[in-house]
């Protein structure tokens, strides 16, 4: 049996006759606008529109991204037109308060910082039209990236847990790191953001990236008076880490200090800092320059300091910094072999064998010549000196300094301390290069220190 929806009702039927019209029949905004876009987007087979394009654009229109009926409409209202013609993210009208800005840039930068498009050339487009719509409605995109939004830490931080190691990277790669398109637009970098990227660092125990960012003007530890003193150039400190087999922890970390003396001089502490074995460390040269009242070296003595920085969990270190002589860094060159004796001519056949009068005669006059030519003299090698082993005492277990109150452990030694060390502190000393570079290593074991321990 066929019912009529335009009869009346039947009379089983509960539903009162002013009832307002069923859900199905009500045409909501979004789905007016799912059936509006539906029906004016191109029919292409199942092709689904994609929201990172490899280009850096997206497919999506600003219509389809924010609802506008069309696009002269967007215009007519106070529309942000992208600059010089380029596809923009944003087409916002005038409607569309900074809230609503910030709201839609943060949910770009967390999609990216997850989906981390490492080989896609999308995140700098992206970016780059968040920057455009950021400039058009007054706000900061570098503030915005700098705000500890995606749980409880920086899109900067979720960039370097999830990017791949070096040894992944490809070097000849055109395509821009994320990371470093996120940096591009975060400086300049405060100190809670700087703070964001090290635990990232220490996290991934990525000594590699830490070095380099250390590197960068925003990381730099140099000192204002370490600026003025090196110059525009600024030579950095050359750091690397090597992580040796074993139970104990081994890891020796290669430096090159340059200018060393200078900078103990003027500036009084020179800072290295990098990550070994899931820790960040901190190995400072410095000149005392606090009254310790008999606690610690005294004021003025050189002193080398081990230190723990950051989450770094505390840990026993037996450690020692070894400054070998520059001259046994160059190779030099072996002595040069010592010349053939002369080859005496061959008897020629024709002439007679000397009587015994005339060998007797040119054995006597032959006595006091040498039988060979003189050797050249030899060059000897330069004396090299023994390197200077300089112990780090260290008494309980290092523990990094908190900002809770909790007083943290570090081990000091002062170069008076041990004899041979003093000589650090002399302009000319042989154990700086020519170049005013001290070269240098620290050796350390994570393990409690025995008395009269040497570190292989």
């Amino acid at each position: 049996m066929i019912l009529d929806s335009h009869k009346l009702p039947l009379p089983d039927d509960p539903t009162p006759l002013d009832a307002p019209p069923s859900y199905d029949t009500i045409s909501s905004p979004r789905a007016s606008y799912r059936s509006t876009a539906t029906a004016s987007a191109p029919t292409s087979g199942d092709v689904k529109p994609s929201l990172y394009s490899p280009t850096g654009s997206s497919s999506l229109s600003p219509r389809s991204a924010y609802g506008s009926s069309s696009r002269s409409a967007g215009s007519s209202s106070g529309g942000c037109a992208p600059p010089h013609g380029k596809p923009s993210w944003f087409n916002f009208t005038a409607s569309r308060t900074e809230k609503d800005v910030k709201t839609t840039v943060l949910g770009l930068v967390r999609d990216l910082v997850r989906e981390h498009h490492s080989d896609s050339s999308a995140p700098a487009g992206i970016l780059q039209s968040c920057a455009a719509a950021c400039e058009a409605h007054s706000l900061s995109l570098a503030t915005i990236l700098q705000e500890k939004s995606i749980e409880g830490h920086t899109p900067l931080y979720w960039a370097i847990v999830k990017r791949k190691p070096d040894e992944e990277l490809l070097e000849d790669s055109t395509i821009p790191d994320m990371l470093i398109a996120l940096l591009s637009h975060a400086t300049p970098l405060n100190r809670s953001t700087i703070m964001d990227i090290r635990h990232a660092c220490l996290v991934t125990s990525d000594q590699r990236l830490f070095q380099r960012l250390r590197m960068s003007p925003e990381f730099a530890t140099v000192s204002g008076s370490d600026q003025m003193l090196l110059g525009v150039t600024l030579p950095h400190d050359e750091i690397e880490v090597e992580e040796l087999p074993g139970e104990e922890g081994d890891f020796v970390v290669h430096f090159v200090i340059p200018h060393f003396q200078k900078r103990m001089m003027v500036t009084q502490e020179i800072v290295l800092e990098f990550i070994a074995r899931c820790r960040m460390w901190k190995l400072t040269f410095a000149i005392t320059t606090k009254n310790n009242y008999g606690v610690g070296p005294e004021l003025g003595s050189w002193t080398i300091t081990l230190a723990l920085e950051g989450t770094s969990p505390p840990t026993w270190v037996d450690s020692r910094v070894v400054i070998p002589d520059p001259l046994s860094l160059v190779p030099h060159s072996p002595p040069p072999p010592p010349p053939l004796p002369p080859s005496s001519p061959p008897a020629s056949p024709a002439t007679s064998p000397p009587t015994t009068a005339q060998s007797m005669t040119t054995f006597f006059q032959n006595l006091g010549k040498p039988n060979q030519a003189p050797k050249a003299p030899v060059p000897k090698p330069p004396q090299v000196r023994p390197p200077l082993s300089i112990r780090i005492p260290c008494r309980q277990r290092l523990e990094a300094w908190s900002s809770s109150f909790t007083k943290g452990y570090q081990a000091v030694v002062s170069l008076e301390d041990s004899p041979s060390a003093t000589t650090l502190q002399y302009a000319g000393n042989p154990y700086i290069a020519a170049d005013e570079k001290l070269r240098g290593s620290l050796e350390a074991k994570l393990r409690m220190p025995e008395q009269d321990c040497v570190i292989c």
